[in-house]
């Protein structure tokens, strides 16, 4: 009985949140983007039109790439296209015939689930038996001849699959999520690039990519071409209309008030970071007392403590302790001595008393792991304030 009461009160007096920083923003309450949305309406049109066009989409850590993604496959269904989005695939793939292997299968599910029952539905179960799901290639004893292989076949796999869906759909988009995950298997960039771009002309794909920031510089220092293939938009910070648009439409559902001085203390706080910006409404909201139905400056003032908490426990920390010994070192050594999270090189090599040939690797690192951002040459930037006041209250011997 008394399960069955605490159960009741759970259900009727626990208050939903309507933030939730675990999970990538409904298409719905998505705001922002503008530029990254109206590039791929046009990516879009081109490959409704044969002439097929790609992207890629970088950003650090919580930016909300994503979010995007989701926000483009919804696009994309609207507009009559096949989509197949590809995330947390990394265990399945781990050289270039499990990635032909894992994009022709689901692509193949894809249609399967889209398509109208009926005769088509039969015709097209009668072909999917037919259809070998893995390339025999380890037989093949050259290298060169094993990658013309494994692309001519995925070749004509990604033409016949074209074939069952052209009449049904106006293109077909790849949306791959965490795309620098792909760059542990040697050569699958060129690869994808080498086989799309020669199927161009006889099928409509699109594939959109997105990954970390240094994603596409490194890209670019492997093969610089890949670049023109997938021409690349960097996430910046959202702007101020739209955090408050985002933050003003969540609570509304819920029927929950906030003051402009609230509203104003988020967005300076959170610095256009999305993840951050909702991490904060979260907890903001979850701060509320029971009785409570507007996020006053009171409850902003009561809920400090517990959102430096948290955004070091779940967002800070993962992103400071995979770093190695002596990064870790450097980079609180820089936060405790940095008025701001701007500076530069010559200022770490200063503030550190260590060589400039000693540094600079362990840097890179700190660049390579995202922690750190680099808007010009010789110039850093630790990527958000509230992640240099948490460093700078760490030990350097942490």
């Amino acid at each position: 009985m008394e399960k069955l009461i605490y159960t009741i009160y759970f259900f009727f007096y626990v208050r939903y949140n309507p933030f939730n920083p675990t999970q990538p923003a409904r298409p719905d309450f998505f705001v922002g983007r503008e530029p990254e949305i109206t590039e791929f309406e046009k990516v879009l049109v081109q490959t409704a039109h044969g002439s097929p066009m790609n992207l890629a989409i970088t950003g650090n850590r919580g930016m909300g790439k994503t979010s995007l993604l989701v926000k483009l496959e919804q696009l994309a269904k609207e507009k009559k296209a096949l989509v197949l989005r590809m995330s947390n695939y990394e265990d399945n793939i781990n050289d270039i015939p499990e990635f032909c292997d894992y994009v022709s299968s689901n692509l193949k599910r894809e249609i399967l689930s889209r398509k109208p029952l009926g005769e088509q539905f039969d015709q097209l179960q009668k072909w999917a038996s037919t259809f070998k799901p893995t390339i025999e290639w380890k037989e093949i004893s050259l290298s060169v001849e094993r990658t013309q292989v494994i692309q001519e076949v995925f070749r004509q796999r990604l033409l016949k699959l074209w074939k069952e869906l052209g009449n049904d759909f106006d293109c077909a988009v790849i949306l791959i999520d965490e795309a620098e995950s792909l760059e542990k298997v040697k050569g699958i960039l060129t690869f994808i690039r080498e086989v799309f771009q020669r199927i161009e002309s006889e099928a409509k794909y699109s594939i959109v990519l997105a990954g970390k920031f240094n994603f596409t510089e490194r890209m670019s220092e492997s093969f610089s071409p890949l670049n023109r293939f997938f021409p690349c938009h960097r996430l910046t910070a959202l702007d101020e209309s739209s955090m408050r648009k985002y933050i003003l439409q969540r609570l509304a559902t819920v029927n929950v008030g906030i003051d402009e001085s609230a509203i104003k203390h988020v967005i300076k706080n959170s610095e256009g970071h999305p993840y951050v910006l909702v991490a904060i409404c979260y907890l903001l909201f979850d701060s509320l007392n029971e009785n409570e139905n507007h996020i006053t400056q009171d409850v902003v003032v009561r809920a400090k403590e517990k959102i430096a908490h948290r955004l070091g426990q779940d967002f800070f920390s993962p992103m400071f302790h995979p770093l190695s010994p002596k990064a870790k070192e450097i980079i609180v050594s820089i936060a405790k001595s940095a008025k701001t999270t701007e500076f530069s090189f010559k200022n770490a090599v200063d503030w550190l008393k260590l060589p400039r040939n000693y540094v600079s690797p362990y840097i890179k690192e700190l660049l390579r792991k995202g922690v750190l951002d680099k808007p010009e040459r010789g110039r850093y930037k630790i990527f958000h304030t509230l992640f240099l006041e948490y460093l700078a209250g760490k030990e350097n011997s942490e």
